[in-house]
């Protein structure tokens, strides 16, 4: 199949797995629900992840199981959607399963550090898909240590293993940086097998994740972890739209935190750094709404390309965000109007 069927065969599946999003009004009926199960009856009841629900037992479900079972849509769209493709294009879409391990392998050495080892695990459904190891063996680890030499056989093994070498695996911060700069290395390795007009788009899209996670980063590095400034321009991604390596680099070096909020306020990223006292609170929403936004304008303006695969995941693991980050909203009890304020999805003017 050429490159213009594949993508119109790709485009015509995406356009009918898009009408399966969630609606605001089922967005605004879930935030009004009092407990988990309501919340999960509701998905299984009137909603597309009826399917991945179908078996739960939705009345004695507990959140960590719940959110597993939620992230599974991800999975089983994901292989619908590589089923169309070979070669290149499909290894392609295939390290989507790299960003979404990685960010499991996060939450578990999160629980490891905090906990000293690992007691729930429902949720992290990513762990293996990529990679190919052996799940048990990461969720018997004790130490951030354990997951790495857990992972010495697999793609990630180059990127972690030197922070075995250097005594420092218990650095949550710079296990978490090892591991996206994995990501993007992979990801790069990929996208250059692409056709060059599938490769532009691409390196546009990822260019503008670059921007934003480097400038996030040397934020929490600086402000939570005190990093070096040559450490914390060593784990940027080489990835850049707006930015330029002399930009990052520029603001690696700023010695105060104050200094490096004036200029990354200068930034088109500014929008991330409201001066107020919720930065903190809202900032990865703040980014992850701009990436949605963006998102859905590329995948309706360009046509033909393997971005509107690509903005068809996100856009679902945005969804799923969104979902999971409600199912918090409920076991807090926080306001309707306020949890609106922590989700992707924008369903009212003058949410922050």
């Amino acid at each position: 199949m050429d490159r213009i069927r594949r993508h119109a065969a790709v485009t015509a599946k995406i356009k009918a797995l898009e009408g399966r999003f969630l609606t605001n009004e089922d967005y605004i009926s879930l935030l009004r629900m009092k407990t988990v199960t309501e919340c999960a009856r509701y998905l299984k009841e009137n909603t597309s992840y009826s399917k991945v629900l179908a078996e739960a037992e939705v009345h004695t479900i507990h959140r960590g199981a719940l959110e597993g079972l939620i992230k599974q849509r991800i999975i089983e769209n994901m292989d619908r959607i590589m089923h169309y493709y070979s070669g290149s294009y499909r290894d392609f879409i295939r390290t989507f399963y790299a960003k979404y391990e990685i960010e499991d392998l996060k939450d578990l050495a999160r629980e490891v550090y905090n906990k000293k080892e690992i007691k729930n695990y429902e949720d992290n459904v990513f762990i293996g898909k990529f990679s190919k190891v052996e799940p048990r063996k990461v969720f018997e680890a004790k130490s951030a240590r354990d997951i790495i030499q857990a992972l010495s056989h697999t793609a990630f093994s180059k990127y972690l293993c030197p922070l075995l070498d250097e005594n420092k695996g218990e650095n949550l911060f710079r296990f978490e940086m090892a591991l996206d700069m994995a990501y993007y290395s992979i990801l790069c390795q990929e996208w250059d097998r692409l056709a060059t007009a599938d490769q532009e788009t691409i390196k546009y899209a990822f260019g503008i994740f670059g921007d934003i996670l480097n400038i996030q980063w040397i934020y929490r590095g600086k402000k939570f972890y005190g990093i070096k400034p040559e450490i914390l321009l060593n784990y940027t991604i080489k990835l850049y739209y707006r930015l330029s390596f002399k930009q990052i680099k520029e603001l690696c070096y700023e010695e105060r935190l104050s200094d490096f909020l004036d200029k990354a306020r200068e930034t088109d990223y500014g929008f991330l750094f409201k001066e107020d006292e919720t930065t903190d609170i809202f900032m990865d929403r703040r980014m992850y709404r701009y990436l949605y936004f963006k998102l859905k304008s590329l995948g309706k303006n360009t046509s033909m390309n393997i971005i509107n695969a690509v903005a068809y995941i996100l856009l679902l693991e945005f969804e799923v965000r969104d979902i999971i980050s409600i199912i918090e909203i409920i076991r807090y009890q926080v306001p309707e109007d306020q949890g609106k304020k922590y989700l992707i999805k924008k369903l009212s003017k003058g949410a922050i």
